[in-house]
């Protein structure tokens, strides 16, 4: 689906009333959520007195509670109640082969049993990884690991401010990039400004310049008005919170020109898209290179701490230059032998499946499917589109409600009722990102397909027809 017909539906789903699921039905099903889900129900209470708000997962569904997953295989995921799921959400993106996939968990197996899990020192697999990284990516020379996408981003962050001695950064609204004090403005949804940011000082805020998505003049605009002053731009590559807010097809493309021009350096924040859009990520997908690239969960498969800055050879070697003359980074636990023996080989395991073309074919599919049966609902505005194996599912548009206008007001009802929808879903075993997002994987098959197409048929049918 082209930017302009996507932009165009999105318009049509926020203009439209909502399609509430009747009252009466909504409570039935929510019945049946709290009777099918009752051993993560306990889990959940139990949590509330032990963690802040009974849950750690920022993906986690939390309406009416979030569910307690037991083990996962393939496309598939169980919770401790025994249900079984259509997992889409795939630890947020870096699931690709598939979960616990056997050649890859048997490697890692192998190490600890073999070497133990870590050291805090050296170890070969750092080589190993980083030149699998260079050897895909355009932009990499060389390659930083770190413990998450969060870490990365400050990395690029300061990178980016020593190259260049400024301090100013352009962020696009609507994007994520972790939960560091100067990226948390605008979070999720442009134009919330300080909405997220509690706990951060007002002041951090004063070096970042925040742009609408899209929004050509404004960046314009944002270099002319602080010239010789931007350190850098960050941007998702297809868009913020990874295409909910769409890339337009030049956009890419002038913020490399525009960086260039004005001596800043172009940051990709290539957490979800690193090794999911393309092997070479969005850099090679776009034909855009960035001087910086952010890297997170994608490269380790799901296996625990794991992020990396990456880049153009001139800027990393500021890290490297000695104590005192370097940007401060670090971790004990960064580049252990499990994150990069991980990341060494599922790429290795990614280019020997092509799991990407896979992943990226079940994708297509899926969103041909779903919005053929949504065409027989001319009613419901509800569509998907995707940038490959990344599928948006438009049902309320929540993220992209413009808070100038008199609509805004309805973000909290159109998110709630995401979530209704996500209920009935989740009763039918479907596993998703409430609202937005789906990710598929080498494994997704015919029965995935069926019962996803079944659980929405359902769905569609406890929506009155107007």
């Amino acid at each position: 689906m082209e930017y302009e017909e996507i932009i165009e539906r999105i318009q049509r789903v926020i203009t439209e009333p909502v399609k509430p699921i009747p009252e009466e039905i909504l409570e039935k099903e929510k019945d049946e959520y709290f009777k099918i889900n009752a051993r993560s129900f306990e889990i959940y209470e139990e949590a509330k007195g032990l963690i802040p708000g009974g849950v750690e997962h920022n993906l986690a569904t939390t309406n009416p509670f979030p569910l307690a997953m037991d083990r996962a295989k393939g496309y598939k995921i169980w919770d401790v109640d025994g249900n079984e799921y259509v997992d889409y959400l795939l630890c947020g993106g870096p699931i690709i082969l598939g979960h616990h996939y056997e050649p890859l968990d048997n490697e890692i197996i192998k190490l600890v049993e073999e070497k133990g899990p870590s050291t805090g020192l050296t170890n070969e697999y750092e080589i190993l990884a980083a030149k699998k990284i260079i050897e895909h990516m355009p932009g990499v020379e060389m390659v930083r690991f770190l413990q998450s996408g969060t870490e990365a981003d400050m990395a690029a962050l300061r990178v980016a401010r020593a190259i260049t001695g400024r301090q100013k950064v352009i962020k696009v609204g609507g994007g994520y990039h972790g939960w560091y004090d100067q990226y948390v403005w605008s979070l999720h949804i442009p134009g919330t400004g300080a909405l997220n940011s509690i706990g951060i000082p007002p002041s951090v805020f004063e070096l970042l310049i925040d742009i609408r998505p899209n929004d050509f003049d404004a960046l314009e605009k944002a270099f002319e008005d602080n010239k010789g002053e931007i350190a850098a731009v960050v941007v998702e590559p297809v868009g913020g919170e990874s295409g909910a807010h769409p890339v337009h097809p030049d956009w890419n493309k002038r913020c490399r020109e525009l960086s260039s021009e004005h001596g800043a350096l172009l940051i990709f924040d290539e957490v979800v898209t690193g090794f999911r859009l393309d092997m070479g990520g969005a850099q090679k997908y776009f034909d855009v290179i960035p001087d910086l690239t952010i890297l997170g969960k994608i490269i380790a498969h799901g296996y625990p701490s794991a992020g990396a800055v990456a880049g153009k050879k001139e800027y990393m070697e500021i890290l490297g230059k000695g104590m005192g003359q370097e940007p401060y980074i670090g971790g004990t636990l960064a580049a252990n032998p499990i994150t990069c023996a991980a990341c060494y080989h599922a790429i290795t395991l990614m280019e020997k499946n092509d799991a990407i073309k896979k992943s990226t074919e079940f994708a297509n599919r899926l969103v041909n499917e779903m919005n053929s049966l949504f065409a027989t609902r001319p009613d419901i505005p509800f569509f998907l589109y995707n940038f490959g194996p990344i599928i948006h599912y438009v049902t309320t548009a929540f993220f992209m409600v413009d808070l100038t206008s008199p609509k805004a007001v309805e973000i909290f009802k159109r998110k709630e009722l995401a979530e209704e929808y996500q209920i009935v879903t989740s009763n039918m075993g479907l596993n998703a990102l409430a609202g937005t997002r789906m990710y598929t994987c080498m494994q997704h098959d015919d029965e995935a397909l069926e019962k996803t197409l079944k659980a929405w048929e359902y769905l569609l049918s406890l929506i009155p027809k107007s």
